[in-house]
C-alpha cells in the first residue's frame, strides 16, 4: 500500500506534467458508461401538439431506453445506460403527429425491456419486449398490447444506429395499431414480466417410455396468433434392452393458436447423450454405441387458454431417429402426453 501511495505521489508532482496526465476517474464514470442514441426525427414535428398524451411510468428516466452490461477499458464489467437524445414519450408523440392520429386519450408505457434472445435459432438476437395500454379522454380503458419486436441488424451497423431503428419501429407500430382501432378490451391480468414455465413430455413406445423435461422463463405470447420459442430439455429414454440420457440439444418450438382455449405445437431437436445396456442382450458392443445421438420431431394439440395460469397439458405424436446406438431400432414412433405449469 505504501508503494502505491509513493508511486502516485511521484506521478503527481514530477515537473507538474504527470499530475496533469494521471487522474483518478470519478466513481460514477468508473463504474458506469453511457451509449448515446440519436434518433432521426423531423424537427418540424411538435410532440406537444399530439392529441394523444404518452405517460411513461417505467422505473427508468424518460430518456433512458435501458441498461445493459459492457466492459470498460476492455476488462472491467460496468453498467451501460442506453440514453436517447429525447424523452421516449416525446418520440412517440412526434410519431403520432406525423401520422395525424385523430384519437384523444393517453397511452401508458408501463414496461420496455431490451434483451438478447438466444433460445430460437431463427430469431436469435435483440428483442424488445414491452407492455402498453390506451385510455380514452374519459380515462376509460380501451386496449392493451404485449409487444415482442425484432429487427434484423444490418452488417457492421453501429449500436447507436441499430437501437435507434428499433425504438423508431416500436413507435411506428404503436401508431399503426392505434390508427387501426382494433382494440383488445380484455387486458393482460398479471404484472408484465417473464413467466415461469415448466413442463414434461411423457412419451410411450411399444418397448418402453421416455421423459423430456423443460424449464423456461418467458415473456407472455398470449396476444400472438403464431410465435416461436426454444428450450433445452433433459431427455431420458428407457427400453427393454437399454436406457439413454441426453445432456445436450435445444428444442425449437413453433406455436399457433387455434382458439382462445387451444394451441398447436410443432417442435424439433437434436440430442446428444450416453447409453447404458442391459446385460445378456448383445454379443458385442462397439465403443461408439456408448454415445446417444438422436434427431426427433413432435406435433401436439394443447389446452392452454389465453392468459392461463396453473396446470396445462396436451397430447400428440413423437417421431425419432437414433443415429446412435445402431444396435437398437433406429426409427421410433410414440404417443406423447404433455403436462406443465405456467406461473405469470
Amino acid at each position: 500500500m505504501a508503494f502505491i501511495i509513493l508511486l502516485m505521489s511521484i506521478l503527481g508532482v514530477q515537473n507538474g506534467y504527470a499530475g496533469d496526465r494521471f487522474k483518478i476517474p470519478a466513481l460514477n464514470d468508473f463504474i458506469s458508461d453511457t451509449l448515446n442514441i440519436d434518433v432521426v426525427q423531423d424537427s418540424s414535428l411538435d410532440p406537444s401538439s399530439s392529441s394523444i398524451e404518452v405517460s411513461d411510468s417505467r422505473i427508468l428516466d424518460g430518456s433512458i431506453l435501458g441498461i445493459r452490461q459492457t466492459k470498460k477499458y476492455r476488462y472491467i464489467p460496468v453498467d451501460q445506460y442506453l440514453a436517447l437524445d429525447q424523452p421516449l414519450s416525446d418520440l412517440f408523440q412526434a410519431q403520432f403527429v406525423r401520422d395525424s392520429l385523430d384519437l384523444v386519450g393517453t397511452l401508458h408505457l408501463s414496461k420496455l425491456i431490451l434483451w438478447t434472445d438466444n433460445s430460437s435459432i431463427k430469431q436469435k438476437g435483440l428483442c424488445l419486449s414491452a407492455y402498453t395500454t390506451f385510455y380514452d379522454s374519459l380515462d376509460q380503458p380501451m386496449s392493451d398490447w404485449i409487444w415482442e419486436l425484432r429487427l434484423k441488424r444490418e452488417k457492421k451497423e453501429a449500436d447507436t444506429l441499430y437501437l435507434g431503428r428499433v425504438v423508431q419501429e416500436f413507435a411506428r407500430e404503436q401508431s399503426r395499431v392505434l390508427s387501426e382501432k382494433d382494440f383488445n378490451s380484455e387486458f393482460y391480468p398479471y404484472l408484465f414480466r417473464r413467466q415461469l414455465m415448466t413442463w414434461s413430455e411423457f412419451i410411450f413406445f411399444g418397448d418402453g417410455f421416455a421423459i423430456n423435461a423443460h424449464f423456461r422463463l418467458d415473456f407472455p405470447a398470449d396476444q400472438e396468433s403464431k410465435w416461436m420459442r426454444g428450450s433445452p430439455g433433459l431427455f431420458y429414454r428407457r427400453s427393454d434392452i437399454h436406457e439413454s440420457i441426453a445432456i445436450g440439444g435445444k428444442d425449437q418450438q413453433w406455436f399457433q393458436r387455434l382458439s382462445p382455449q387451444w394451441i398447436t405445437q410443432v417442435s424439433g431437436t437434436y440430442r446428444f447423450g450416453f447409453n447404458n445396456f442391459e446385460g445378456g442382450h448383445f454379443d458385442h458392443l462397439d465403443y461408439y454405441n456408448l454415445f446417444y445421438l438422436n434427431l426427433s420431431a413432435q406435433a401436439s394439440v394443447e389446452y392452454r387458454p389465453v392468459y392461463h395460469k396453473g396446470v396445462y397439458g396436451g397430447i400428440g405424436v413423437y417421431a425419432g431417429y437414433n443415429i446412435l446406438p445402431d444396435v437398437i431400432p433406429q426409427a421410433e414412433i410414440g404417443l406423447l402426453l404433455r403436462v406443465g405449469v405456467l406461473l405469470p
